[in-house]
């Protein structure tokens, strides 16, 4: 006997199966294909919808674009390398050349957003304006239409259309093309991040300074053949090179949140042209400075130069032990200008030319951010649709105060609660690396034993500073993973740019230990070991504290760490200063050139220093931006 009842269940009819009283329930059979076929419809109608044509024709040429870009970018960079390291072998200015076309057609690319944008900032505003002063009219009228209604007869159609219509010319209801967009909040470029731009920058001018200023102390030196030792394309380049980074500051300060929607392809392959050319401007920076502090060294191993002891007043001969590499293509008799010059270069290109390194790294990461965001308008407020001819997004510029100039991406806010005794700390322990750097030059001035005595004042604070942050990041790393976990975090380009640089620090304490060891340095040793286990401990303590936020009130109010994330942050900065304005020790002094030669490690200092400077200054960003963003809601980045 079979049964087939219907239940009810909380307003809800229950189908039972049928049910065999011989045995158990007997399911409807179905044939093979039936089945098949249903699997295949319930595929079918799980997947997307097919691609539209016109959309897929724009995906394809965007993804040319993107793919293209990039392997001009290469291209860059390799020629640029060929041609930086093979200008010391070569008669031909090839390197300077090369620097300078890639300056020109950067330069016009530059000049070319600077009047686009500023003539879409005109249009968008006069829009605006004219939107503003005819909705404040309107608003008029229809305050007048409500009270004469009842008394007036209005003829033809009184929808608010046609009223609209009436009231607005046609030009002005018609959407504006979107050109440009201009991000806000956390992710559109932190204030913090453009001051340390400019402090590059500005180390930057003065170095390009330095360097004009020697090429015109060569050409009034009577002792130096003008035609052999000043090279034309090498002078345009040094008094071009300023001009082109002081344009580059002003674009990161005004425009590092524009999002190019005009002409994409062509932006994808500018914005890449000048990521190319800094990373090549990167490479060329090191291979000039390596090649200068050579070029010296050969003239003080082979040409018997004649000093003068500034405190002293001492006239002695420096004649250097032979190099165990041969350095002897580098030293030109006819190039060896007035001590003057040479003591210059000597003085001050150390300190100055990292600042050219880590300005094209930092200028990297912003051309990179705004060759990301190239067509990628997301404005919540705005209506957006596409445009099938043109391939670019069409939207209505919001109605907003008359001061709206789109472009106000720097605005300084930050809540200071439960950061006093880190601050307080930090700056105690900047006074105390203040103290030890000025005792390290005037040590380095008396001469005599006080040199030694500045150079091991300069190690044993170094190790200080390393233990420091060392417990430091302990510290914040425990109090920080009580944070929630943010939805939107940070771009992953911070990440990258901390794990570039990670390759300089193992580099440089592998062959530092190696030589310390051999001498039996074990402070130094000791030094390097922290310095290195300190960098791996600080690296995923950043990496995960750009993820973190605070969703639950408690934490908002306690603010775990936050005291050590203001502490690092200073720590990091005094590291960066401690880099950059230590007393440079003599060769004799440092147990590296001792043990690798000045020809070697010259090469492998002037490759690691500046990445491990940069690294302190975007770890100082990276813990700014954790100590404003990981103790407010997710909701708000």
């Amino acid at each position: 006997m079979m049964m087939n009842d219907t239940k009810f269940l909380d307003g809800y009819r229950l189908q039972i199966p049928s049910i065999d009283m011989r045995g158990g329930s007997t399911p409807r059979k179905r044939s093979v294909v039936t089945m098949d076929a249903q699997s295949i419809r319930s595929v079918e109608t799980q997947a997307p919808p097919p691609t539209n044509p016109k959309e897929n024709a724009r995906l394809t040429r965007k993804y040319f674009s993107l793919i293209t870009s990039c392997m001009y970018a290469v291209l860059l960079v390799t020629l640029g390398v060929i041609f930086y390291l093979s200008d010391t072998f070569v008669d031909v200015e090839l390197s300077s050349i090369y620097s300078l076309v890639l300056l020109a057609i950067g330069l016009s690319y530059h000049l070319y957003l600077f009047i686009d944008i500023g003539r879409y900032k005109t249009v968008a505003q006069k829009n605006e304006k004219i939107k503003f002063i005819h909705n404040k009219k309107l608003q008029e009228f229809f305050a007048k239409q409500e009270e004469d209604f009842s008394n007036t007869n209005i003829p033809g159609d009184r929808t608010p259309q046609s009223v609209i219509s009436q009231a607005l010319p046609p030009a002005v209801l018609m959407p504006l093309r979107h050109d440009y967009c201009f991000s806000y909040g956390r992710h559109s470029g932190s204030f913090y991040l453009k001051l340390g731009a400019a402090g590059f920058a500005f180390g930057h001018l003065i170095h390009s300074v330095l360097l004009i200023a020697v090429q015109i102390g060569y050409y009034f030196d009577d002792n130096i053949d003008n035609e052999s030792c000043i090279e034309i394309a090498s002078v345009i380049l040094d008094i071009c090179s300023p001009l082109y980074c002081f344009l580059q500051l002003y674009f990161i300060f005004k425009y590092s949140n524009v999002h190019v929607m005009k002409a994409q392809g062509l932006a994808h392959l500018g914005f890449m042209h000048m990521i190319g050319s800094s990373l090549c401007f990167w490479v060329m920076t090191i291979v000039r400075e390596t090649v200068l502090a050579l070029t010296i060294y050969a003239n003080s191993v082979y040409g018997n130069r004649t000093t003068e002891n500034e405190t002293t007043g001492f006239i002695y001969n420096t004649i250097e032990p032979q190099p165990s590499i041969d350095v002897s293509g580098l030293y030109n008799e006819k190039c060896q200008g007035a001590p003057a010059i040479i003591s210059i270069i000597e003085n001050f290109s150390p300190y100055l030319y990292p600042f050219g390194v880590e300005f094209n790294i930092l200028i990297v990461a912003v051309y990179y951010i705004i060759w990301s965001h190239i067509g990628c308008c997301s404005n919540e407020e705005n209506e957006s649709t596409t445009d099938s001819d043109d391939n670019q997004t069409i939207c209505k510029i919001p109605i907003a105060s008359e001061d709206n100039d789109y472009t106000s991406n720097i605005v300084i806010y930050a809540d200071c609660h439960a950061s006093n005794k880190g601050l307080f700390l930090g700056i105690i322990l900047t006074v105390i690396v203040a103290g030890v750097l000025i005792l390290g030059f005037v040590f380095s001035s008396v001469g005599g034993e006080f040199l030694e005595i500045g150079y091991v004042l300069n190690y044993c604070t170094s190790l200080f500073l390393h233990i420091v942050m060392l417990l430091a990041v302990i510290i914040a790393y425990s109090q920080t993973r009580k944070l929630d976990i943010n939805e939107h975090p940070i771009s992953l380009l911070d990440d990258i740019l901390l794990f570039i640089c990670l390759p300089a620090f193992f580099m440089e304490a592998l062959f530092s230990t190696v030589a310390t060891i051999n001498v039996m340095n074990i402070v130094r040793t000791m030094d390097f070991v922290v310095m290195v286990i300190q960098v791996i401990l600080q690296t995923p303590l950043l990496v995960d504290g750009l993820r973190r936020c605070s969703n639950a009130r408690k934490l908002r109010r306690a603010k775990p760490g936050r005291e050590v994330l203001m502490f690092l942050l200073i720590a990091n900065v005094v590291m960066w200063l401690f880099y950059t304005f230590s007393y440079k020790s003599p060769e004799s002094l440092d147990d590296r050139y001792e043990y690798y030669g000045k020809v070697l490690w010259s090469i492998l200092g002037h490759i690691s220093l500046p990445l491990m400077m940069f690294y302190r200054f975007h770890s100082s960003v990276c813990f700014a931006d954790i100590w404003d963003a990981a103790y407010r809601p997710g909701s708000e980045h």
